[in-house]
């Protein structure tokens, strides 16, 4: 008659080897680093693949407040909990010096504008797109 020990020990392992298959099974979050400044993002354009999971890192390396609106885009993204407050309306908006992280999965596909609402910035250039295929 096999051991208590025995029993659990191989209960144990068996989910364990569940819980890895399952994490094995989940892609890593991509992460995408934009900067803003004045007047541009860098990149102008961010590729994605719908249904895979991103990391956008916003870094204001400029000497101004500025935001990334997708209104669009970010309406047809699942974003993670803790991202959800950092998009207000579409937009992400990042104080002088300020970086902040925003964890999606992008639902759908096609091309969406981005651009800075602040006043003139994205006639000054700081606009772009993201395109999800």
């Amino acid at each position: 008659m096999p051991s208590a020990s025995r029993t659990a020990a191989a209960l144990v392992l068996s989910g364990l080897f569940a819980v890895s298959s399952a994490a094995l099974a989940q892609p890593a979050a991509k992460v995408i680093n934009i900067d803003l400044s004045e007047y541009k993002y860098s990149p102008m354009e961010i590729d994605l693949k719908a249904g895979q999971p991103y990391v956008f890192h916003l870094t204001n390396s400029g000497s101004k407040d500025h935001d990334l609106s997708a209104k669009a885009f970010f309406a047809t993204v699942a974003l993670a909990p803790g991202s959800a407050a950092k998009v207000k309306n579409g937009d992400v908006d990042l104080d002088e010096g300020e970086s902040v992280d925003v964890s999606l999965v992008p639902q759908k596909r096609g091309a969406f504008e981005m651009h800075c609402t602040q006043f003139m910035h994205s006639m000054l250039g700081m606009k772009g797109q993201i395109v999800v295929s």
